[in-house]
């Protein structure tokens, strides 16, 4: 039985698409609240950059995503 353990599902399998699912729907949540602030094109493109690459990246050092 999986865990979390810092935010990362220990014990379950990274081939599988349900591991991934609640990564892409914490981008989406992220990208849906900026979408409601009135910011520039560049700060969007500044809160993507630093933001949900750094969490992408976090999870991607610990799996490889599945083809």
């Amino acid at each position: 039985m999986p865990f979390l353990y810092l935010g990362i599902p220990i014990g379950a399998n990274p081939r599988r698409s349900e591991l991934w699912d609640p990564i892409i729907r914490k981008c989406k949540r992220k990208l849906a609240k900026w979408k409601q602030r009135h910011i520039s094109f560049g700060g969007r493109v500044t809160l993507i950059n630093a933001v949900l690459k750094s969490i992408l990246i976090y999870f991607f050092s610990f799996f490889r995503i599945p083809t």
